[in-house]
């Protein structure tokens, strides 16, 4: 195959994604652009830095990376339980 760099899209489809699939026993239809979203959602369920997240996925405004955010449905816990790990650390300093 000639190319500049790029590797064409049904190339990539029919010679490496689809064995992949077909090799790893995956039957149903599984796209590329759900790999990206599964990833940048654990990252962010992991408590990546949102900004490092944005990076990886090369979004250039924060506002296209925080459509991930709905996935974390304990979100509203991690950052109470942040808050209060701020709180009592507060509490335990002796200036």
């Amino acid at each position: 195959m000639d190319t500049d760099g790029h590797i064409p899209r049904n190339w990539h489809l029919k010679h490496i994604w689809k064995p992949a699939l077909t090799a790893a026993g995956i039957t149903r239809r599984i796209r590329m652009h759900d790999l990206r979203h599964t990833h940048a959602s654990w990252l962010l369920a992991g408590r990546a830095d949102i900004q490092t997240v944005r990076e990886r996925l090369g979004h250039s405004s924060l506002r296209a990376t925080e459509r991930y955010l709905h996935t974390l449905a304990a979100s509203d816990e991690h950052a109470l339980k942040a808050f209060e790990r701020v709180r009592n650390h507060r509490h335990l300093r002796t200036d």
